[in-house]
């Protein structure tokens, strides 16, 4: 017999799981593309092609991320008008539509000075409705799909979206290395925005046909900023995650656009290789996500999102030992933060959602938002005026690169301590995880080889425990 359809939070008596799930498909393959295509290498690709240096590459990473600071007061301002559906759809129209006008100011004749403060200014409009739309967004998907099922349905969106953004990617990269001027890679640039921008505009559209959550604002009485924005502080759980959150934002945010200027101008790559390495992660992250969800469900978000932090701490030693001769790390790289982020990502948002109460979820997943945000969007103009100190020239030393490494690998290593202090509901320890997988494949009598990975898998759980310093009592002792 078919399986039955998971039930929704929905006022609509046809309202189906799987059109849900197309709708909100459709939309976040359209975003994703539109972020790959007018974010990360490409974004990076623009700004040097303008004659950018490392602070202004700096502020454009940091853009999308200090936006989200506004969710600090947009929170307070939804929950109290309610409405998630008409502001998700009124913000994402206009974050997408602002992206139409990088084409314009790219070809416009002036000063390429005045071309970079322009494109700044339209990167900011589309970063602060981005944020609009991310907080409402998210609170409406919360009121219509049940808590225990979301790990699941996220884990599946995200791998949808990431194969249809890596094909978008790897030909927008094949275009623009077939541009031998300037002018010409201008031209490319144009195009590629100008096509995201409009994808991200088509992505709206289905967003309209989505179903009548169960409920359209959280409460009926009126409610304060100052209590609005002190509950989340207040709450000590939360807070945690909230410090936690910030930590590890800073420390991802620290190199994350430095390390396109790195492959670009260091080692010499061309926009069609960069674009296949970040391919492997986009590929891996689509694959995993499902499974990572699947598993948070069962077992709690909070060791997988440990399993990914651990697996993203890990990646600046490979960075370390690259070089314009050695290429072969950062292909390790890839393949270790596609495994690392999709478990990160499919974790988080379902951690902020499952600490935050029903009753003021807008306030707290404002917080997280603004405390991230604010962290990640602060990273790259530390660490961009940091780089410039280092190495004042257009293309930055192999010595200046490492020592910005050196400063994120520590800033991860503090960072996979701190969960240790947030307390899940329902939550497992990160090695109880690992045994579970552990002992459930060993089970397979056709696979006798398995059997040799249960040893490996039982003491790489006990240095997990270890280093969560999380001891369960049914675990096996150290």
């Amino acid at each position: 017999m078919p399986s039955r359809e998971p039930r929704l939070w929905s006022s609509d008596a046809g309202a189906s799981w799987r059109r849900v799930a197309g709708l909100v498909d459709a939309n976040g393959i359209a975003q994703t593309v539109m972020v790959q295509l007018t974010g990360g290498v490409f974004l990076t690709g623009l700004a040097l092609a303008l004659g950018a240096d490392a602070i202004v590459i700096g502020v454009l990473a940091a853009l999308p991320l200090a936006a989200k600071v506004s969710q600090l007061v947009l929170s307070w301002w939804i929950e109290r008008a309610g409405r998630w559906r008409r502001w998700s759809i009124a913000s994402g129209a206009i974050a997408r539509a602002a992206l139409i006008a990088v084409p314009v100011l790219v070809l416009a004749p002036g000063p390429a000075a005045l071309r970079l403060t322009l494109l700044t200014l339209v990167m900011g409009i589309s970063a602060l409705a981005g944020a609009v739309f991310e907080l409402s967004f998210l609170t409406w998907l919360a009121e219509l799909i049940p808590e225990p099922l979301r790990g699941v349905f996220w884990g599946k969106r995200g791998r949808n979206a990431g194969v249809v953004g890596t094909i978008a990617s790897i030909v927008a990269a094949i275009r623009l290395d077939q541009s031998p001027t300037a002018s010409s890679s201008q031209i490319g640039f144009a195009i590629v925005f100008g096509a995201g921008g409009v994808l991200g505009l088509i992505g709206i559209l289905f967003l309209r046909h989505l179903p009548r959550p169960r409920r359209h604002e959280t409460r009926t009485a009126p409610l304060d900023l100052a209590t609005a924005l002190r509950a989340p502080i207040h709450d000590k759980n939360y807070r945690t995650m909230l410090i936690f959150s910030a930590w590890w934002s800073f420390a991802s945010g620290y190199m994350a656009p430095f390390y396109m200027v790195y492959m670009l101008r260091t080692l010499g790559l061309s926009f069609l290789a960069v674009t296949l390495l970040t391919t492997i992660t986009n590929s891996i992250m689509a694959l995993t996500q499902t499974r990572w969800g699947t598993l948070g469900d069962h077992f709690g978000t909070k060791p997988v999102l440990r399993i990914g932090s651990y697996l993203i701490a890990c990646t600046p030693v490979l960075w370390l030992i690259s070089a314009p001769s050695r290429i072969w790390p950062v292909v390790l790289v890839e393949v270790l933060s596609g495994l690392g982020w999709s478990a990160y990502h499919v974790s988080l948002s379902n951690l902020a959602l499952k600490l935050a109460p029903d009753e003021s979820r807008p306030s707290y997943l404002g917080a997280f938002g603004a405390f991230s945000g604010l962290a990640e969007g602060v990273a790259p103009l530390v660490s961009g005026a940091l780089l410039t100190m280092l190495a004042p020239t257009a293309t930055p030393s192999l010595g200046a690169f490492r020592a910005m490494m050196i400063v994120q690998l520590v800033l991860f290593g503090i960072a996979t301590a701190l969960p240790q202090w947030i307390r899940e509901p329902r939550g497992t320890p990160v090695g109880h995880l690992i045994r579970v997988i552990a002992r459930f494949q060993a089970m397979d009598s056709s696979r006798p080889v398995s059997l040799l990975f249960e040893y490996g898998y039982t003491h790489l759980a006990r240095i997990a425990d270890l280093i969560a310093r999380e001891f369960p009592r049914d675990a096996e002792q150290i």
